[in-house]
C-alpha cells in the first residue's frame, strides 16, 4: 500500500511539474506583452528622447528593501519601547532613503538620447550601435543595454555631448530589430534602480560571417574580356589608362591628387587591369555544404576582392549586382548577402 501511495505522488508531482511549467511560460509572455503595449503607448519609437518623469520608473532596489525593511523595524521598536534616540535614528534613515531617492531621478532626468536608425556588421561579432548622449550636467553610474545583449556601464558622463557604443551580437546573418534601449542606474547608495525603455526603431543589418576558403580568382570569377589588355597586368604607373571623373564610393586611394590640387577637380586614375577584366562571383560556383555557408565564402570573396580592388559582380541566381568597385558597391553586395532569403534555394 505504500509504494502505491507512493507511486501516485510521484505521478502527481510530475504531472504538476509538466503543467506548471507552459503555464508559466504562458503568463510570462502574456505579461511581457501587454507590458510592452502599454510602454508602447506611454514610450512611442522616436529618434530622439529626453528623459523626465513621463519616462522614468524608480523602484527601491533588494538592498532598498531591506534597508525601509530595517528602518520600519526600528521605528516600531521605538515605539513599543519609547525610546527617543531609535525613534531618531529611524527618522534619520527614512530621510537619507527619501533624498537618494530624489537623487536618483535627477540623475537621469534632463538627459537627451539619440541614435541612428541602422547598425551594420557580420555574424557572431560585436555590433556597435553609437548612442549620442547630451546634458548640461555631469551624470553618474549609467547603464546601457538592449534585452539580453552586454550591458555598457558608464562610470561618469561629463557635461556636453558625448557618444556611447552599445554592442549587439547576433549568430546568423539577417535583419534584426534590437528592441529597446534600457537604461539604468542605482546611483546613489544603490537603495533604488532609477530606469527606463526607449525605442528608436532601429534595425541591426548583420552580414555573414565570412569563411576563408582557397581559392583564386580564375576559380570563382568568371571574367569577361572588354578589350585587348592582359589580365596578368598589374596596376602600376606604366599601366595607366586615363583619368575619369570621381563617382562617390571610389576609393580615395586613386584620387588624382596633382590635378585636385591644380583645381580641375576630383579626377580618378583608371588602369588597364580595371578595363581589360571584369569578374562574376556566383553562389552556385560556391562549394556546395549547405547554404548558409555558400553565402560565408562569398562574403569572404567580396570582402577580398574588394580590398584588392578589383572590379566584380555578384550573381545571386535571384538577384544580380552589375561589375563595380569601391565602398558603395562593397556594402551593397553585403547587404545583398545579409537579407537573402534562407529557403529560396
Amino acid at each position: 500500500m505504500t509504494l502505491t501511495i507512493n507511486s501516485v505522488n510521484s505521478i502527481i508531482e510530475t504531472t504538476v511539474k509538466k503543467l506548471a511549467i507552459p503555464i508559466k511560460n504562458y503568463l510570462s509572455r502574456f505579461a511581457n506583452k501587454q507590458f510592452n503595449r502599454w510602454l508602447k503607448r506611454r514610450i512611442p519609437p522616436a529618434k530622439k528622447h529626453k528623459l523626465s518623469n513621463h519616462n522614468i520608473f524608480i523602484m527601491p532596489s533588494r538592498f532598498g528593501v531591506v534597508y525601509l525593511f530595517f528602518v520600519v523595524l526600528l521605528f516600531l521598536l521605538a515605539t513599543n519601547y519609547q525610546n527617543n534616540v531609535i525613534m531618531l535614528l529611524s527618522y534619520l534613515m527614512a530621510s537619507v532613503f527619501i533624498t537618494t531617492m530624489m537623487h536618483s531621478f535627477f540623475n537621469l532626468s534632463g538627459l537627451a538620447i539619440s541614435a541612428d536608425k541602422t547598425a551594420l556588421g557580420y555574424a557572431n561579432q560585436n555590433i556597435h550601435f553609437p548612442i549620442k548622449i547630451s546634458s548640461a550636467n555631469k551624470r553618474l553610474a549609467i547603464n546601457f543595454c538592449f534585452d539580453d545583449q552586454a550591458v555598457l556601464h558608464l562610470p561618469q558622463s561629463e557635461p556636453g555631448e558625448q557618444t556611447v557604443y552599445v554592442c549587439c551580437s547576433y549568430p546568423n546573418r539577417g535583419v534584426y530589430t534590437p528592441g529597446r534601449l534600457k537604461v539604468s542606474s542605482e546611483y546613489s547608495l544603490g537603495l533604488f534602480i532609477t530606469w527606463t525603455r526607449i525605442d528608436f526603431d532601429q534595425q541591426c543589418i548583420v552580414y555573414p560571417q565570412a569563411m576563408s576558403l582557397s581559392y583564386r580568382q580564375s576559380d570563382f570569377g568568371d571574367a569577361e574580356q572588354e578589350n585587348v589588355f592582359s589580365q596578368s597586368s598589374k596596376p602600376g604607373v606604366d599601366d595607366f589608362f586615363e583619368l575619369k571623373a570621381y563617382l562617390p564610393g571610389e576609393p580615395l586611394s586613386r584620387l588624382a591628387w596633382k590635378q585636385f590640387a591644380r583645381g580641375q577637380g576630383r579626377l580618378t586614375k583608371h588602369y588597364h587591369q580595371q578595363q581589360g577584366t571584369r569578374c562574376w562571383l556566383k553562389l552556385n560556383d560556391m562549394p556546395n555544404h549547405g547554404l548558409e555557408k555558400q553565402l560565408a565564402y562569398l562574403c569572404f570573396l567580396v570582402s577580398e576582392y574588394h580590398r584588392s580592388e578589383q572590379v566584380f559582380g555578384l550573381d545571386l541566381v535571384a538577384e544580380k549586382i552589375q561589375p563595380s568597385q569601391g565602398e558603395f558597391h562593397f556594402k551593397e553586395c553585403l547587404m545583398a548577402l545579409a537579407i537573402y532569403p534562407k529557403s529560396l534555394r
